[in-house]
């Protein structure tokens, strides 16, 4: 874990920000007072700057290009599993040939330490949220839920890359930085307790412009994907079931329009803040275009494609550099440029997983034509005749297959569907001669660094 004082620096840097904008002329702080003090005091005293403090979250997510829950996964899955490959070295190398370390330094710096940072920040804010006298019941419920949800989102990512972690849900530092890795299943017991929490908490409106804060629905996605992760087919498909029927969203009939801001698919988008790029995804996928790109998809993504499928032809494009053809992820259209116009948010959650997930969940219930309908749902849209697949095998099949064309290079789906159904060895072992054939790969190392720092920590088989 990073030390006591990174942890309170980091938080002060976020918030203080914040706290000058809303306090227009008048300093909120003149010296800035231990955090806690600071905290209790100060950021959580009115509903204005509670938010301010939350929503500074949101922002800080959105500060770095590849980081965690900002645009990593997609790429860093992407390069584990087979849908990448890399042009730039290092560390990319190493995701892609499945051959990281403890001491690869990206596992600890944007895997491990970025998302404990926020969950202290998170922690911190649910703490001072139940503590504070002087927010409205309604905010309060609100930034409850929208903290829940953050914290179950971090964990969810977090269990599914090194499996057993360590499980903080307080601010308490000499707690925390001995504690040891708490199995997968208790990580899963906590993510759902935080999403069943934040569904009572939050309401099925969104606040503010367009899906950019958590809501109920929200919530209820995350938690469909988690019942599927976790195989609970009948709780994944009432969960699912409840999203898709909430009238809230439609899938997009242009695929070009589904990234977009404010795009009906959209169940929560980040909104950008950097002044030369939208999405962490379109400045990795596409840079300027006018230099080799860093990434391009391998001929397994290629070929995965049907004739005449939609996806291939409006996600994809090809930038030619000094006579070169280069494939490339076109789902965000804008890459790295000078004022980049705001027309694109960095899509979290989408409408279209929820049909995937209960197509999946009811194929397992052995509802074939429940499963078809869902499946046919995305196929349609992407220009694709209704599945031929008829029985439960090969319906699962179609489902992993559609997922794959659905959801390349993004927020790591490929890497994580291989893994969670058990086919990363017959499938990446095929592919990728640098697969290890005990497939230790399919789990992170946990970071050397981490533990030096806490001796609790124990080591992932393999490194």
């Amino acid at each position: 874990m990073k030390t006591k004082n990174n942890y309170h620096i980091r938080y002060w840097v976020l918030i203080s920000g914040l706290l000058v904008s809303l306090a227009s002329c008048k300093k909120f702080v003149e010296v800035p007072p231990p955090i806690n003090q600071e905290v209790s005091s100060v950021v959580f005293k009115n509903d204005k700057s509670a938010t301010a403090a939350v929503l500074g979250l949101y922002s800080q997510i959105m500060q770095g290009n590849e980081s965690f829950l900002n645009g990593l996964f997609s790429v860093n899955g992407g390069l584990s599993a087979d849908e990448l490959l890399s042009g730039r070295g290092g560390d990319d190398n190493l995701f892609e040939q499945n051959g990281l370390t403890a001491a690869t330094g990206s596992i600890d710096s944007k895997f491990w330490a970025a998302p404990y940072t926020y969950l202290y920040q998170i922690n911190l804010t649910i703490e001072q949220l139940n503590s504070s006298s002087g927010l409205s019941i309604a905010v309060k419920q609100q930034l409850l839920g929208e903290t829940k949800f953050m914290r179950a989102l971090c964990y969810f990512y977090l269990t599914n890359t090194f499996g057993d972690v360590p499980l903080e849900t307080s601010s308490d530092y000499h707690l925390n930085q001995s504690l040891p890795r708490a199995a997968s299943a208790k990580v899963y017991d906590q993510i759902l307790a935080d999403l069943h929490d934040a569904q009572v908490l939050l309401s099925p409106d969104y606040q503010g412009s367009g899906p950019v804060r958590p809501n109920k629905w929200c919530a209820t996605a995350l938690l469909a994907r988690t019942y599927l992760y976790q195989k609970k087919w009948a709780q994944a498909d009432s969960a699912a079931t409840a999203v898709i029927g909430s009238g809230t969203y439609t899938l997009e009939p242009d695929l070009n329009s589904v990234f977009l801001a404010n795009s009906t698919e959209a169940i929560l988008q980040f909104v950008p803040n950097q002044p030369t790029w939208n999405s962490s995804e379109g400045a990795s996928f596409l840079g300027q275009g006018t230099s080799t790109p860093e990434y391009t998809i391998t001929p397994f993504l290629a070929n995965a494609f049907e004739a005449g499928d939609l996806r291939e032809a409006d996600w994809l494009t090809t930038l030619n550099v000094d006579g070169t053809d280069y494939r490339v992820p076109f789902k965000y259209k804008v890459g790295t440029t000078t004022n980049p116009p705001a027309d694109e948010f960095n899509m979290v959650l989408r409408y279209a997983e929820q049909f995937l997930i209960r197509a999946e969940a009811k194929a397992q219930e052995n509802d074939i034509p429940g499963a078809q309908a869902d499946l046919n749902a995305i196929r349609q849209r992407a220009g694709l005749g209704n599945t031929t697949a008829a029985d439960q095998a090969s319906l699962l099949n179609a489902i992993l297959h559609e997922r794959q064309v659905e959801f390349f290079a993004e927020w790591g789906h490929r890497w994580f569907d291989l893994k969670r159904t058990d086919k990363a060895n017959a499938v990446l072992g095929a592919e990728k001669p640098t697969w290890p054939s005990d497939g230790h790969a399919a789990l992170y190392p946990v970071p050397l660094n981490q533990i030096k720092q806490n001796p609790f920590l124990t080591q992932n088989t393999g490194y």
